[in-house]
């Protein structure tokens, strides 16, 4: 009949809408957490990270041969963000963009930070992806404030701000931390790269902090 294949296109077009639709609604919303070797914590329309990656067996001092380590900070729109990213202490800073996806997030970057070539492999041209790590019980990343890296040689995490127990966890330089509270010159600390979360009060100056 006449009217038949009108209905059926009609029927494939909204179809098809719904289908878009349904895709806008499916983009990835971010969110603090960890993501492979990158620490995140957003809070509205920023988002700071913290990039530490390790390869090869610890020399005569401890430290690893190959070390990729840097700070981010950028504004978002929508799942996407422009980002700068910087070593403590360094002027450089070398930009770049990080996306949110299903699985994770990608970061592409202008030029390689030093040492990332040899232990995470180039950020340049295409994008690294990073899986996002399912969350610890009683972990609450949402109320992350900001993320930050160790700058102390040895920094001891303690139960309440001031001088620290004679045995106490400690952490070591450029141990990426997610930033749980602040209270005057000091910062409650969370540090999940051993075999279980530590968290404890540190000295704001043993941190570089990436964050609002």
């Amino acid at each position: 009949m006449p009217g038949r294949p009108r209905r059926r296109a009609a029927a494939s077009g909204l179809a098809l809408a719904l289908a878009l639709c349904g895709g806008a609604a499916a983009e990835p919303v971010p969110g603090s957490g960890r993501y492979g070797a990158l620490t995140l914590a957003v809070n509205g329309g920023t988002v700071a990270g913290v990039f530490d990656e390790s390869r090869g067996e610890a020399g005569p001092g401890g430290a690893p041969s190959f070390s990729c380590v840097f700070l981010l900070r950028g504004t978002l729109s929508g799942s996407r963000a422009a980002v700068e990213t910087w070593y403590p202490g360094e002027a450089e800073r070398i930009s770049g963009t990080l996306a949110f996806t299903s699985e994770g997030a990608a970061l592409t970057l202008a030029e390689d930070h030093g040492g990332c070539l040899m232990a995470s492999g180039s950020m340049v041209g295409k994008p690294y992806m990073l899986l996002k790590t399912a969350s610890e019980a009683g972990e609450t990343s949402e109320r992350w404030q900001a993320v930050g890296l160790v700058t102390a040689r040895r920094a001891g995490l303690r139960p309440e701000p001031g001088p620290a127990p004679k045995r106490s966890p400690y952490l070591v330089e450029n141990d990426p931390v997610a930033v749980l509270e602040r209270r005057e010159s000091w910062v409650r600390a969370l540090y999940q790269g051993g075999k279980a979360p530590v968290a404890g009060w540190l000295p704001a100056a043993d941190l570089a902090l990436a964050g609002p």
